[in-house]
């Protein structure tokens, strides 16, 4: 058996702890970025669509459970796997500049930020909790640009 999302799981989680400790604290205004979503694009060109699965499923349940979110992270993270695995897959064969990449992660996290609040707002959980605005659009563009400059870290 494979368990490539075993390693990636793990990367996962240390990047949940840096989001606990450290990275909770670069809030502007309020508005925050997830790592875990920017880790989620990073990965999903390296694995298979069932490992990809497996590994946002545990890392979310996990975020879910720090952040006191009750699946929302699960459910949303999975949506984001489902809907754009193929799309990624075939964009990242080929190299992607820096302004295609943060297009495709401002997309995703749109995408992403809607679903989580779509789905709190059916359960009711979340009703006067976050703005729709900070979260959808200001969260999003706050995750894409952080995704660009580890981008333009990583391949620079």
């Amino acid at each position: 058996m494979n368990l490539e999302w075993v390693k990636y799981s793990v990367v996962g989680l240390f990047i949940l702890f840096l989001d606990q400790t450290v990275l909770k604290h670069l809030s502007i205004w309020g508005v925050t970025f997830d790592p875990l979503l920017i880790y989620l694009i990073w990965i999903i060109p390296l694995q298979g669509r069932v490992a990809t699965i497996y590994t946002i499923a545990f890392l979310a349940i996990i975020q879910d459970g720090l952040l006191d979110t009750w699946g929302m992270n699960l459910l949303s993270k999975s949506a984001v796997v489902i809907f754009f695995y193929n799309y990624l897959v075939q964009k990242f064969e080929t190299k992607i500049f820096s302004g295609q990449f943060f297009g495709y992660s401002l997309y995703i996290a749109f995408i992403h930020n809607l679903t989580f609040y779509l789905f709190a707002s059916i359960t009711g959980d979340y009703a006067t909790g976050w703005w729709p605005f900070t979260l959808i659009v200001l969260s999003g563009m706050y995750t894409a640009s952080i995704s660009l400059v580890t981008y333009l870290i990583y391949y620079k």
